[in-house]
């Protein structure tokens, strides 16, 4: 999927309690435990050590170089209630991983993460940025609310 960025995103109140911060190198570990709760029953569930992997692969950039300013943690205390995690691929911002924790699912916080780094990509220069989502994953209405549409030239193979 591809969204274009030629305005900013309405950016909504974070849920009560929450505090959205840049996401550092240091919070592979946390990541990797916000993937396995917010993966958990879903399509995307694997092994807790294949979380972790990802976690590590995705700020370690094996999916292309991490945008740090636009990549965002909500922080509940010492807990990660939510990521959103950009990287580039092929030129473009990619959308790595938009993780919620399922307590906090329904609440805004997967579009208040969503906009704030959309448009701090807009901010520094970026047109569009791109993802992708497992068919059947309830997050591809929040992906379209947020301006994405299946772009063939996407696809691989």
């Amino acid at each position: 999927m591809r969204a274009v960025l030629t305005a900013d995103l309405p950016e909504p109140d974070l849920p009560s309690g929450l505090v959205v911060r840049p996401v550092r190198p240091a919070d592979v570990a946390a990541i990797g435990e916000l993937m396995c709760a917010a993966y958990a029953g879903t399509l995307d569930d694997e092994p807790a050590a294949e979380h972790h992997e990802e976690a590590g692969r995705t700020l370690g950039g094996v999916h292309g170089p991490v945008l740090w300013a636009a990549g965002l943690v909500a922080v509940d205390g010492p807990v990660l209630a939510g990521a959103c995690l950009v990287t580039e691929w092929r030129g473009h911002p990619l959308l790595a991983h938009l993780l919620v924790r399922p307590s906090r699912r329904g609440t805004g916080l997967g579009t208040a993460l969503l906009s704030r780094s959309a448009n701090r990509l807009r901010a520094g220069g970026a047109v569009d940025w791109t993802l992708a989502v497992t068919r059947g994953n309830p997050a591809e209405r929040l992906y379209a609310r947020c301006g994405f549409v299946e772009d063939p030239t996407l696809r691989s193979g």
